[in-house]
């Protein structure tokens, strides 16, 4: 067990450090004229904003534990789980958009819990990542989210497809490979589906709905004190803004979904705004979510150091 945590920390390590380096050649690869954000209002709003991102991904963790709490039923202090989902959360700039998720099973390694339940609290917070922001979408766009959805409708029937075959795959090499603890871990959670459970998850769900209520708020701010957009607009942009991102996650091998968020943004909002000043919003976005990525990471670091000295010298 030794071994195996030694091993996670140090294929973390690794992956830390290519990470850092995609995320600098995304910060010198942006085309963007930094000397545009040098004046006080827009560097104080990034700033400000980017101070927002990094504590939305400290929120973030939250739903997060509280599936793994939920699965593996065991008490997980976030002072065990922050570092790592920080830690983790940079890895999404290492192109496959996989990273991210398999280096949470560091927890399991770091806690002596079970990897299924780490993995599967990870699929859980996927696939509320994907339906928390519709609600948002569907309210702020309406009937205009159905234009979208047609327009990218093989985006995801094709990640529909590639999810349904990797988990029939999945299903039947485990049950070849590992009848026996695939049978202990159905009965295991099998018996997790009761209403207090339920209730618990519902809750969760709900985390994930603020989640993106604070985000959608944080995204609004550039967008009407930097790029003035219609208020009559606000919400059909915003909407907009979400929809892609959903889009730019689902999408296979974009690194953060890029150049796939502008194309989308684009095909909306061309109406009302220019070209050029939906790019530079963009390109402000993220700037801010890099930037608020890299804070979050070097503030989870630095929380691991304190709480791990307290430990030690408790």
């Amino acid at each position: 067990m030794k071994f195996l945590k030694k091993y996670y920390k140090l294929i973390g390590t690794l992956i830390t450090v290519v990470a850092f380096v995609f995320v600098i050649k995304k910060i010198v690869t942006m085309d963007v004229d930094w000397s545009m954000f040098a004046s006080g209002k827009p560097l104080g709003i990034i700033a400000g904003c980017v101070l927002v991102q990094t504590a939305i991904i400290f929120f973030m963790s939250t739903p997060w534990v509280q599936f793994v709490r939920i699965l593996s039923g065991k008490k997980i202090a976030m002072k065990d789980a922050l570092p790592v989902y920080t830690k983790c959360n940079l890895m999404k700039y290492v192109p496959g958009n996989v990273f991210q998720y398999v280096g949470r099973n560091q927890l399991a390694a770091d806690l002596h819990i079970s990897h299924v339940d780490v993995a599967c609290a990870t699929v859980l917070e996927i696939l509320c990542s994907l339906v928390a922001p519709l609600v948002w979408i569907l309210l702020l766009m309406g009937k205009d989210m159905v234009g979208l959805i047609r327009t990218y409708e093989k985006n995801f029937l094709l990640v529909l497809g590639i999810g349904v075959a990797v988990l029939v795959l999945a299903f039947f090499l485990l049950r070849w490979k590992f009848r026996e603890p695939l049978r202990r871990y159905f009965e295991k959670y099998r018996k997790l589906l009761n209403r207090k459970i339920l209730l618990r998850v519902v809750g969760v769900f709900l985390l994930y709905v603020l989640q993106y209520l604070f985000s959608a708020t944080m995204y609004a701010v550039p967008a009407f004190l930097m790029f003035d957009v219609p208020r009559a607009q606000m919400g059909l942009f915003l909407g907009t803004y979400l929809f892609s991102w959903v889009i730019g996650f689902i999408t296979p091998g974009a690194p953060g979904g890029i150049g796939v968020r502008e194309a989308v943004m684009v095909l909306t909002c061309s109406t009302f705004l220019d070209t050029n000043t939906i790019m530079l919003y963009a390109v402000t976005m993220r700037i801010i979510s890099t930037f608020g990525d890299v804070l979050a990471f070097f503030l989870g670091w630095l929380l691991h150091l304190i709480w791990k000295r307290q430990k030690a010298t408790a």
